[in-house]
This record gives structure tokens, C-alpha cells and sequence, in this order.
């Protein structure tokens, strides 16, 4: 009877891994009247603690995206970065390159190494489950978004609002035994996304009332 029972306790914690659930919000684009015939630009900094095993985690000073310091999963999670704020740009808003109306100056301070969003191995439930199920149980991991993010908008090299936010969420995920390492990719970039809606969706909303015609 203690076998089946084990063997049952096995089979459940070395079935199918319950992946994160993020939620990604249902958002309408900004189309306010404040952004038509407008033209807008937008520039990316950002700052994390100095990679490296051996480095004393020291923050870096922000620095334009394409010139940080990056760790391996820092690099992973921010590579599509630009096109995910291309994405959220107000509807009514043209995209241009040189003398725009507007330029969006982006600050974003992750506190960890591994980057503003990143996959945290749970080692001790981990272990837990390995030793219950002789090794075949799932990993577990917490999928975590940690950073501050400031937004700045200009019009014609003049500041006419700026917002900051701090988003903190953090979501529980278990990857199989026979899934790849660069699937939690996935799920850090989708909780990164998520806050971008959230975050710039809010800040063009209420940027809207301070754009001069």
C-alpha cells in the first residue's frame, strides 16, 4: 500500500509543470487629439547591477540601452525592448527619427543582474520535490518584474511632463525536466511586456493634457 501510495505521490509531482499565468492587460491605444500631426522619437537608458559572478553588483549609471552593460539574461529579456515601446505608442502619434515634435526619454533601473524581469530558481521547493520523486519532479521558479521606470516627454527640447513608476509583481512558474532553460525567456518577456502597456498606456494618457498644439 506504501508503494502505490509513493508511486502515486510521483506521478503527480512529476507530471505536467504548471506554467506562469500572466495575465496580459486589454488596453486600447491612446488616440487623443493632443498627438494628431504630431511627430515623436523616443531614446531608451537604462541600468542594472554590473554583471559577473565575481563583480560587486555595484548599480551602473544609466547609459543608452545599445551601450549598457548587459548580463546574458538581461540581453535575452531587453532584445526586443525598442519594437515592445514602437508598440505602445499612441495611435494618433507619426514616428520620426530626426527633429520630431516630441522625443520620449525612457529610464529604466532594474536591481537585479539578471535584468528588469528575470526567472528566480527556487532551490529549496525545488529540492523538496526532487527528493519525493527521485528526481523527476519539475523546477520550480518565481517569474519576477523589479524596476523602476521613468518617463520623460519633450517638446521641442523643452521637458512638459514626466512620470515615474516602481512595478514590483512577481508570478510562480515550474519548467519540465525536458524543457529548455530558454523557455523562461518567454514568460520574463512577457511580464516586462505587460508592465510597458500598463506603465506607458497610463504616462501617454496623462501626458495628452500637457502637449502644446
Amino acid at each position: 500500500m506504501k508503494k502505490v501510495i509513493l508511486l502515486l505521490m510521483v506521478s503527480v509531482l512529476a507530471g505536467c509543470a504548471t506554467h506562469a499565468e500572466i495575465k496580459m492587460p486589454v488596453v486600447v491605444k491612446i488616440h487623443d487629439t493632443a498627438y494628431e500631426n504630431k511627430s515623436l522619437n523616443y531614446e531608451i537608458l537604462y541600468s542594472q547591477p554590473k554583471p559577473g559572478i565575481f563583480t560587486g553588483g555595484e548599480q551602473l549609471p544609466l547609459a543608452p540601452l545599445e551601450e549598457a552593460e548587459l548580463s546574458v539574461a538581461s540581453a535575452s529579456t531587453l532584445k526586443e525592448l525598442p519594437k515592445l515601446i514602437f508598440e505602445q505608442l499612441p495611435i494618433s502619434v507619426k514616428y520620426l527619427v530626426d527633429n520630431p515634435d516630441l522625443t520620449l526619454k525612457i529610464e529604466l533601473t532594474a536591481y537585479n543582474k539578471l535584468g528588469p524581469a528575470y526567472a528566480d530558481y527556487e532551490f529549496a521547493k525545488s529540492l523538496g520535490k526532487d527528493l519525493l520523486t527521485l528526481g523527476f519532479a519539475s523546477s520550480e521558479y518565481d517569474i519576477i518584474a523589479d524596476f523602476d521606470a521613468r518617463y520623460i516627454l519633450q517638446q521641442k527640447g523643452e521637458v512638459i511632463f514626466s512620470k515615474n513608476f516602481k512595478v514590483r509583481d512577481q508570478v510562480d512558474h515550474e519548467r519540465g525536466d525536458f524543457e529548455s532553460y530558454n523557455t523562461l525567456n518567454d514568460f520574463t518577456s512577457q511580464i516586462l511586456e505587460k508592465h510597458l502597456i500598463l506603465t506607458l498606456h497610463a504616462f501617454f494618457k496623462d501626458a495628452a493634457v500637457n502637449v502644446k498644439g
